[in-house]
């Protein structure tokens, strides 16, 4: 299996949660935006090396870009990109080309 690297919008809780949880008890990595880390302690601690939260309002750009940017110089990989909304998809990018996801 080729491991990925996702990226999810919200998963604190739900459906982005539940998502998250299952992509990396099948050895994914999986990079989840978060409004409170704390929220997501126990899959920090349960998955330290795949699972990544960073703090990110999803609503700014600017930061959501920064972000993915930032997943993928840290864990150079093919990439998905899925939305707590339920919509995922494999993409280089859902805002514009990034070289670090192919």
């Amino acid at each position: 299996m080729v491991q990925r690297t996702w990226l999810i919008t919200g998963v604190s809780s739900g459906f982005g949660r539940e998502m998250a949880q299952q992509l990396l008890e099948r050895g994914e990595r999986v990079v989840g935006t978060v409004r409170d880390r704390a929220k997501v302690s126990d899959l920090l601690s349960r998955w330290p090396v795949t699972f990544d939260a960073p703090q990110v309002d999803v609503t700014d750009s600017a930061a959501l870009r920064h972000t993915v940017d930032s997943a993928g110089q840290r864990r150079p990989c093919s990439c998905a990109i899925a939305y707590g909304s339920g919509f995922a998809g494999a993409a280089k990018y859902a805002l514009g080309a990034a070289p670090t996801c192919r």
